[in-house]
């Protein structure tokens, strides 16, 4: 008699077992979060020179090609030190001007590597001056406060100066050829410099009739008192000698909100050469380019601003109304987000130049 083939038609097919499947999937998504993470770091370590060109209507010719190389938000990063990488990335280029533009210290305290940064591009060209600003990140600059020192400039920005850098607490001017480029903190386009001082002036007065200025804490508030007197005074000394024409660029860490930009413009007198109308670009850092982002993508999360943000609010060059204003990506990080490091998000300085040539 001939054996069947199956004695049992309705025997249930065995299934097939996915573990095998899904781990090796697992595997692949971990060999790959590995490799991203690998080439991040390795990408952090690298610093990327990008350029822009700022578009200024009626660009006096003499002012065409003029540039500046922005840098923002170092945090004490070891690549400030990195003198060799420097030296390489800007070997050949072009800029007239450089502008350090806050965070570059960080609350750490540590300024060494702004002094070496300083040092490196102080050698790369002796000629060009180095500007900067405190943000919000880095210590006091000016010391209100009883410390048991005399002066009223923060160690690290005496520091800072002695390297070659110009603390830019009032406008201050460069030649350009037989023109002039005024580089000025952004927040005193907002004053009344000539009532500010003799506001302050009648304070000064009012604490030497009280003799505060003989005890510790008074002592160390009058002198940084005097000293924001001689910045006014800098200041109102600057603003007769600017001339309409006159190349205007603003510095400020934290960039401005886009309906403040949009008032500040409204109300600038232009009956004065120095107001808000006529700057012709303002810089500022702060956020770090949203520090982690999406692979080709947007930021994921900025503090005060919220998720997944676009990055005219953030990054890169910007039009609001009348006013270019350019947010640099940064260097390093931040410890106001909640997340460390930075992500697909290579450390970037910039050089901008300017032209009247729309392209």
């Amino acid at each position: 008699m001939a054996r069947r083939k199956n004695d049992y038609l309705f025997i249930p097919q065995r299934r097939r077992s996915h573990t095998g499947i899904f781990l090796l999937v697992l595997l692949l998504l971990a060999v790959t979060v590995a490799g991203a993470l690998i080439i991040n770091h390795a990408s952090n370590k690298r610093i990327v020179l990008s350029s822009e060109k700022v578009h200024v209507m009626g660009l006096a010719k003499e002012y065409e090609g003029f540039s500046v190389l922005f840098i923002s938000d170092m945090e004490a990063s070891e690549l400030g030190s990195d003198t060799a990488q420097w030296k390489r990335m800007l070997q050949g280029k072009t800029f007239h001007a450089v502008v350090l533009g806050g965070d570059m210290v960080g609350p750490g305290g540590n300024y060494e590597p702004l002094l070496s940064l300083i040092h490196t591009l102080s050698t790369l060209r002796e000629d060009v001056p180095i500007f900067f600003i405190a943000g919000d990140d880095d210590p006091e600059p000016i010391l209100s406060t009883a410390r048991g020192t005399p002066k009223v400039r923060a160690s690290w920005v005496e520091a800072a100066e002695a390297a070659g850098g110009i603390y830019l607490d009032a406008p201050m001017s460069m030649p350009f050829g037989k023109k002039t480029v005024w580089f000025s903190p952004q927040y005193l386009y907002e004053v009344d410099v000539d009532g500010m001082l003799g506001s302050l002036e009648k304070q000064r007065q009012a604490m030497e009739e009280q003799g505060s200025q003989y005890d510790a804490e008074g002592g160390a508030a009058y002198r940084a008192l005097n000293y924001r007197i001689e910045v006014y005074q800098r200041t109102s000394m600057a603003l007769k000698n600017m001339k309409e024409g006159d190349l205007q660029i603003a510095v400020n860490h934290i960039p401005l909100d886009d309906s403040y930009i949009r008032e500040l413009i409204e109300w600038a007198d232009t009956a004065k050469v120095y107001n808000f109308r006529n700057i012709s670009l303002l810089l500022s850092g702060h956020y770090c380019g949203g520090q982690w982002r999406l692979p080709g993508g947007k930021a994921l999360y900025v503090p005060d601003i919220g998720w997944l943000p676009t990055d005219d609010r953030i990054v890169g060059m910007q039009r609001i109304n009348s006013l270019n204003e350019y947010i640099s990506p940064g260097i390093s990080s931040s410890q106001a987000y909640p997340m460390k490091g930075r992500l697909f998000n290579p450390p970037t300085v910039t050089i901008i130049s300017f032209t009247a040539r729309l392209e």
